[in-house]
């Protein structure tokens, strides 16, 4: 596990963690809770496990812009 970086989305902070090549955890840093995965390769796949999907999507576009993932060149996001 290598923390990436945080994100903040929506007024709270999360933190990015690569568990794995292209495969990434998202934890809250308000109670250190698991929010989620994201996988960049071979795309992009969110799963969300106490997030509405809307708003884990709107992490994983901040973690992919502030280059806290080793995304290549992926344009959609599911």
């Amino acid at each position: 596990m290598r923390v990436k970086g945080m994100v903040q989305v929506s007024g709270s902070t999360y933190r990015v963690v690569r568990v794995g090549f292209g495969v990434y955890d998202v934890v809250r840093l308000l109670d250190d809770a698991s929010v989620g995965r994201f996988c960049t390769v071979p795309q992009t796949r969110v799963e969300s496990t106490s997030l509405d999907n809307e708003l884990m999507v709107e992490i994983v576009r901040a973690a992919i812009q502030g280059a806290k993932t080793s995304w290549v060149g992926r344009l959609s996001i599911a």
